[in-house]
C-alpha cells in the first residue's frame, strides 16, 4: 500500500490493502464520534455496498443522500445537508466520508468545511476523473447562477482513499472524461508521461493504477509547492477556462450536458490552439495531441453561440479583475500562466474545437 503524503495536510492512500489502512485511519481520527457517509443515488446502490464489504464496521455509518448531477452541487444541496447534520447531533469531531465523483467531493468537501467552522473529512473517489483531480488537492466548492465552482474553500480532506475496485462500476463515457484530467496532467509537467499516454488506443484495457499513481504524483507536488494557487497550481488549469465556459455553456442548454472531462478535452484543443500562435507551441506537436483527443472523444455534437462562450470566459473565477487568465503550453512541461489572448483569438481557438470535432451547426 502507497501514501502520498508530500507534506500537504491529507494523506492519499493507495495500493492493494487501502481499505485495511482506511480502515484503521478512520479508527485512529474518529474514535466513536459520530461518522457520516455522503452519498448519491448512483454511489448508495453501486458503491456503498462495496465500501461496507471492504470495512464492515462502517455499516453503522450515518448515510446522507443528495441527488446526483452537476446542478445539484449547489446552495440549496448544502443547506439540506447541514440541516441532515444538525439532526443527526453532529458536532466538531464528526467525520463525513465522501463517496462518489467529482460532485459528491466538491460538495461533501465544502459542506464539511463550513459546518460549525469545519468538520474532517475523507474522499473516497469512485469515478477516474475524481481520483486523479477533485479529491486531491484541497479545493471544495459549489456552483452559482450557472457558474462552475464560484463559491468554496481550500481545505484538506484528512485522507484521501483511491481504488481502482470502483472504476469497474463505470460506463465508459466517465471513463473517457478522467482520462482527460490525465492527459492535462501530462502535457504541463512530463513529457515521458505524455508518450506513455499516447500508446493508449483503446481505454478498455488500460491498467489504470500506474497513469493514476503518476497523475497524483504530479498534482500533489503542485498542490504542496503552491496551495493557494498564486503560481504555480495555476498550470493545473490548463485546459480549463475555455472548458469551464463550454461546460456551463452545456449545462444551461442542452438534455445532456458534458461531463467536465469532455469540456476539458474540448478546452485542451482550444487552449494548445492558442499556445500554437501566442507561444510558438510546436504545431506537428499540437496536431498530434489534438489528433489524439478527437479520437478518444466522440464530442460531433458539441455546440456553443460564441457571445455566450465568451461572456462565461470573461466571469472564469481565475480572470483578475476585466482581464481574463489562461495558461498556455511553450511546449510540452513548459506552461505559462497569466496569458491574455485578445478576444479574436479566442473566437478563432473556440472555432478550431468546434471545427476539429466535426461540429456542423456553427453559431457566430
Amino acid at each position: 500500500m502507497q501514501v502520498i503524503n508530500n507534506h500537504s495536510s491529507s494523506e492519499i492512500l493507495q495500493g492493494e490493502d487501502v481499505f485495511s489502512a482506511l480502515d484503521d485511519f478512520i479508527r485512529k481520527h474518529s474514535r466513536n464520534y459520530p461518522v457520516f457517509i455522503l452519498v448519491d443515488e448512483i454511489t448508495e446502490k453501486v458503491c456503498l455496498p462495496v465500501l461496507h464489504e471492504k470495512i464492515p464496521g462502517l455499516q453503522n455509518a450515518i448515510v446522507l443522500r443528495i441527488h446526483s448531477g452537476e446542478h445539484n452541487k449547489s446552495l440549496q444541496s448544502c443547506e439540506t445537508l447541514w440541516n441532515q447534520l444538525t439532526s443527526h447531533n453532529a458536532d466538531r469531531h464528526s467525520l463525513l466520508i465522501n463517496l462518489g465523483g467529482g460532485m459528491i467531493g466538491d460538495l461533501g468537501g465544502f459542506v464539511a468545511a463550513t459546518y460549525m467552522r469545519g468538520i474532517s473529512f475523507v474522499n473516497i473517489p469512485t469515478t477516474l476523473l475524481a481520483m486523479v483531480d477533485a479529491s486531491a488537492g484541497g479545493k471544495n466548492g459549489i456552483n452559482l447562477s450557472g457558474l462552475k465552482n464560484q463559491v468554496g474553500t481550500f481545505t484538506h480532506p484528512i485522507a484521501v482513499c483511491i481504488s481502482p475496485v470502483f472504476l469497474k462500476t463505470l460506463p465508459m463515457r466517465d471513463i473517457r472524461a478522467g482520462f482527460a484530467e490525465l492527459i492535462k496532467h501530462a502535457l504541463i509537467a512530463d513529457v515521458k508521461y505524455w508518450k506513455e499516454i499516447l500508446k493508449i488506443k483503446s481505454l478498455e484495457h488500460v491498467n489504470w493504477s500506474p497513469l493514476i499513481a503518476t497523475s497524483v504524483q504530479i498534482k500533489k507536488q503542485i498542490v504542496a509547492a503552491d496551495f493557494k494557487e498564486k503560481n504555480l497550481r495555476k498550470t493545473l488549469n490548463f485546459g480549463h477556462t475555455i472548458g469551464h465556459a463550454l461546460e456551463s455553456y452545456s449545462m444551461r442548454h442542452s438534455a445532456h450536458p458534458l461531463r467536465h472531462g469532455e469540456a476539458v478535452a474540448a478546452g485542451i484543443v482550444g487552449e494548445l490552439y492558442l499556445s500554437k500562435k501566442i507561444l510558438g507551441f510546436p504545431s506537428e506537436k499540437m496536431d498530434e495531441i489534438v489528433e489524439f483527443i478527437v479520437s478518444h472523444f466522440p464530442l460531433s455534437e458539441l455546440k456553443a453561440e460564441m457571445n455566450q462562450i465568451l461572456s462565461l470566459i470573461s466571469h472564469d473565477k481565475k480572470s483578475v479583475g476585466k482581464d481574463t487568465q489562461f495558461v498556455l503550453l511553450k511546449d510540452i512541461g513548459l506552461p505559462v500562466i497569466h496569458q491574455q489572448p485578445e478576444e479574436q483569438d479566442i473566437r478563432d481557438a473556440v472555432k478550431f474545437i468546434l471545427d476539429r470535432f466535426h461540429q456542423t451547426t456553427y453559431s457566430s
